[in-house]
């Protein structure tokens, strides 16, 4: 029997008698050792006991021995519970079976072998004419077993299988019956590999892997824009970017040679770490955590390794120390952010990028006509100009009279400023009675603020205009309240904006710290106009401190609102101001230029800006240590950045950065990544891996049910350029994967878990696919491809947010019914329609989902507003009960079926017929103005069969 044939039988719990095959380490004795050796005996030099070391030849090689005289054999055989190992309150009892297993290999020399993931993987032959898979998985099946693989799938079946499978979306009954009678399987997967949902299925499983989500995580959770990540994923996987590149950009976008912007929007995949925004919480704390995720996460995720281990000290049973942990994190130790949202990068969707690109090019021309006056412009405005001289743009109101509440008085010089005639009072109230100017009506107040005399009993030079109130006055009439709008000042201080004068609240105001040594300016426009009389002023100042007008100026002009700015040079702007608002020809290009500016600028607004990887350099770059006991602020020995010694050194070419890991991570030498991503996609499309636990390849992890399978897929996706639609169609085309999944009684002794793939994989659907499949069927599915997160609807209450106003807006119109990829992900409180059905949270690196069925699932397809919604949809599309049946499960429905459906819907009309208002209830809920009631119930439980919900 061969050695592969061994590993395999041994995989699946088959006994071997030790007298028919010799021992192999990595697949009888490791597994012993790791599980029960490992934590006392193995790589961690600080937890080791004895200074006995188990995992390598060199440690072991006093405590083997000649088997008569072995201290291992001693310690595992002997009946002193002293020396028993393991030890008693280790919890960990060797049985006899291991036991013999561990005595053979001594007394066979005790060999040690690497870790079989540990070595490169090597493509076996394959006979010519035999699908490789097809062949590794017969041959195992005949051996072990003696049965053949079972036949294929029905037509129906297979078109659903594959439909699901690739695109996450069932088929169309015109698909499945064209499929039925052309046969020709391998055009639907090619069909199905082009179609736009694939990208959008398969960004499933690597948005788990990102920890995506639409919310910073802990406590706040507040909101962060991802979303364009996303739809980055989804593009990168629609156009098959090969598995290499994808890896480079989303490392290391932003080192390469002149990144596009889509290449450094790729670096999100690391940004998707959790940010605290908690009052009093440590940046540097929460920095390095995100820091130490991005180092577990990609080595989990590219070479299912459970490094994240090493951070609290060296790893108990993979060759991983705690200094290889800090030299490895080094790489990621040098971008900028720190526990903040930047630094981020705007990251505009291609149509965005179209119309930016496009109002440019307008702007652009435009500014050029602008740049090139028309003949006779000139000649023009010196005509207007001259027009100032007869009536200034401003005039200086005379003061007519004043009271004060501290009898402060005013003296008027000759260019109308306003100089208090002694040392100003703490606090103070005006009330100016001014005459305004003749020749036209006043449309504007302006107020100059010179700046105060140095020394003086008041150190702060500011002022404080509380509330400004403006009447007028017209002799032998009641004063008229005047109305103040459209302030505007040159500058106005954080928190006494100058619209706050004019607000009627005296907490604040106008005022100009900490630029009170500067001239100022503010105008206020008059609602309506006036002239003929005089203007009354109250100017509360009552603020304290002496925060006082000293030295200031109040103007009016009869001039165009337009005309009138906030400039401290009012008559330096009268150019700008004939150019733009008064010359015709200019006037025109330059309210088109403002228009188009407008419209850029809104564009621009609505961009999404996402939160980027970006390298720290120079004197910047952080010094990285040894955490001692994973504690970042008791840090050890300074280290450099490298990778763990087991698995060699960068390439010689490469940086040593982020993009020299991700340049390591894909050269062919790397013994994991291939093997991790290919075992990835098999566990999709057959329920689990061929290595179980991928999460973890190391000597903890899972044996290969088909490691020589394993290692062809590896080796051939890595040769076909890293190209997951060819190893898509490499799997699905096989045999294997066409299997029926009818399990007959003597299959299901043989190979209970479907490990050996004596049949077709029979298993639930993930929680997306449940949602996409009921909108779909039922023909409610948005079909749109990217963009924000939506919100279809929730139960009341989920959803709570503390210190933030941010509430679930159940969405309307078609984003009510987008794919479950796009519902929004709130770390804190995430959909539990999704949670139910085995969803992650986003907040750590979720390598699989790991399926659990609870009576909550079934909660969800028969209550929840989307599967209710769903089966109203469905009830008013389906012609008859057997099209129903044909638009959810694709096949049509046998004769017993259509008869108990057709019973079924018998039973709810009659019962129906005597209680309207619960029919009407339904309908409602279902979102049905009128309807049939008892057709919706038949499409509910259609929608909820138990082969709905799974894989056929």
């Amino acid at each position: 029997m061969s050695r592969v044939s061994l590993f395999f039988l041994t995989s699946f719990g088959i006994a071997i008698d030790s007298g028919q095959a010799a021992v192999n380490f990595n697949r009888d004795i490791r597994p012993i050792l790791s599980a029960n050796c490992f934590a006392c005996h193995g790589p961690d030099k600080e937890s080791r006991e004895g200074g006995l070391r188990l995992d390598t030849a060199k440690g072991a090689k006093d405590a083997l021995g000649p088997v008569e005289d072995s201290e291992l054999i001693y310690r595992i055989e002997t009946n002193d519970e002293e020396d028993l190992m393991p030890p008693q309150d280790t919890g960990h009892v060797l049985t006899e079976a291991q036991k013999k297993l561990l005595r053979t290999w001594v007394a066979s020399g005790g060999e040690y072998d690497t870790h079989w993931s540990f070595e490169p993987p090597v493509k076996a032959a394959v006979p010519e004419g035999r699908h490789p898979i097809d062949y590794f998985v017969g041959e195992q099946l005949k051996k072990t077993t003696g049965l053949a693989p079972a036949d294929e799938a029905d037509r129906y079946a297979l078109i659903r299988r594959v439909s699901l499978d690739l695109t996450g979306l069932p088929p169309t009954i015109e698909d499945a019956d064209a499929f039925v009678k052309s046969g020709d399987f391998e055009a639907v997967v090619d069909q199905l590999l082009e179609a736009e949902d694939f990208g959008e299925h398969w960004a499933r499983m690597w948005l788990d892997l990102a920890r995506f989500a639409d919310t910073k995580g802990y406590e706040k959770d507040r909101h962060r824009d991802m979303w364009r990540y996303r739809d980055w994923v989804i593009k990168a996987l629609n156009r098959d970017l090969p598995y290499d590149q994808f890896t480079i950009e989303q490392l290391a976008g932003d080192l390469l040679s002149k990144p596009r912007t889509e290449q450094i929007l790729a670096t999100a995949f690391h940004r998707n770490t959790m940010e605290n925004d908690e009052g009093g919480t440590d940046d540097e704390e929460f920095r390095v955590a995100a820091v130490k995720d991005r180092v577990d996460t990609t080595m989990q995720v590219w070479m299912g390794l459970t490094m994240g281990c090493a951070k609290c000290h060296t790893h108990k049973y993979d060759p991983i120390t705690i200094e290889e942990y800090y030299s490895f994190y080094s790489f990621f130790n040098q971008t900028e952010d720190a526990d903040r949202v930047t630094p981020v990068m705007p990251t505009p969707t291609a149509e965005q990028s179209k119309q930016v690109a496009k109002f440019e090019v307008e702007i652009a021309a435009l500014n050029q006509q602008l740049k090139a006056n028309p003949a006779g412009y000139a000649k023009a405005f010196s005509k207007w100009k001259e027009t100032f001289k007869k009536t200034p743009l401003w005039q200086p109101l005379k003061l007519a009279g004043m009271e004060s509440k501290q009898g402060v008085t005013l003296k008027q010089a000759a260019d109308g400023a306003l100089k208090v005639s002694s040392e100003n009072p703490e606090k103070d109230t005006w009330t100016l009675t001014l005459n305004l100017p003749t020749g036209g009506d006043s449309t504007a107040l302006r107020i100059d603020a010179l700046p105060k005399k140095a020394g003086g009993k008041w150190q702060d030079k500011n002022v404080a205009l509380r509330e400004l109130t403006a009447e007028f006055l017209v002799p032998g009439a009641k004063p008229k309240k005047l109305k103040l709008v459209n302030p505007r000042a040159d500058f106005s201080q954080r928190g006494w904006d100058v619209a706050r004068a004019i607000d009627g609240k005296p907490e604040a105001g106008w005022a100009f710290s900490p630029r009170a040594s500067e001239p100022h300016a503010a105008v206020f426009d008059f609602a309506k106009p006036i002239s003929g009389g005089q203007l009354r002023l109250t100017l509360d100042m009552e603020y304290g401190q002496g925060l006082i007008f000293e030295s200031f100026r109040l103007s009016a002009s009869t001039h165009s609102v337009k005309w009138l700015t906030a400039d401290i040079n009012p008559v330096a702007g009268l150019e700008k101001m004939f150019f733009e608002q008064v010359h015709g020809p200019t006037r025109e290009l330059h309210a088109k230029l403002t228009a188009t500016q407008k419209i850029l600028k809104g564009v621009q607004s609505k961009i999404s800006k996402t939160a980027i990887m970006r390298e720290l350099v120079g004197a910047k770059r952080r010094m990285t240590r040894v955490h001692n006991r994973g504690n970042f602020l008791d840090q050890g020995d300074e280290v450099e950045a490298g990778v763990p010694k087991v698995f060699g050194k960068l390439p010689s070419a490469s940086p040593a950065n982020r993009l020299g890991v991700a340049q390591w991570l894909m050269q062919p030498g790397n013994p994991l990544t291939a093997r991790v991503m290919v075992n990835r996609v098999w566990a999709r499309l057959f329920g689990i891996g061929i290595v179980e636990t991928e999460e973890d390849f190391g000597s903890q992890g899972s044996v290969p049910s088909h490691p020589e399978l394993l290692d062809w897929l590896a080796v051939d996706y890595r040769e076909k350029g890293w190209s997951l639609k060819q190893l898509l169609k490499t799997i699905v085309m096989s045999e294997t994967y066409r299997q029926s999944t009818v399990v007959t009684p003597e299959r299901l002794a043989a190979d209970p878990r479907n490990r050996l793939l004596s049949r077709g994989s029979r298993f639930r659907l993930s929680a997306e696919m449940v949602r996409d499949q009921s909108l779909a069927v039922s023909g409610l599915l948005t079909r749109k491809i990217g963009g924000p997160s939506v919100m279809p609807p929730q139960p009341d209450g989920v959803w709570k947010s503390t210190y933030s106003g941010e509430r679930w807006e159940n969405a309307t119109g078609p984003d009510r019914y987008r794919r479950g990829l796009y519902t929004y992900a709130k770390r804190t409180s995430p959909h539990p329609a999704m949670t139910s059905f085995d969803a992650g949270s986003g907040e750590v690196c979720q390598i699989r989902r790991v399926r659990t069925n609870t009576p909550l699932q079934a909660l969800v397809t028969l209550n929840d507003t989307a599967f209710v919604e769903a089966a109203g949809a469905l009830a008013k599309r389906m012609n008859d009960i057997e099209h129903g049946f044909r638009l959810v499960l694709t096949r049509p429905p046998t004769a017993e079926e259509a008869k108990r459906l057709n019973a079924l819907y018998k039973t709810m009309k009659a019962d129906f017929s005597s209680k309207p208002e619960e029919a009407q209830a339904l309908l409602q809920s279902a979102g049905l103005k009128e309807g049939d009631a008892a057709r919706v119930c038949v499409a509910s439980v259609i929608l909820n069969l138990d082969e709905t919900l799974m894989k056929p």
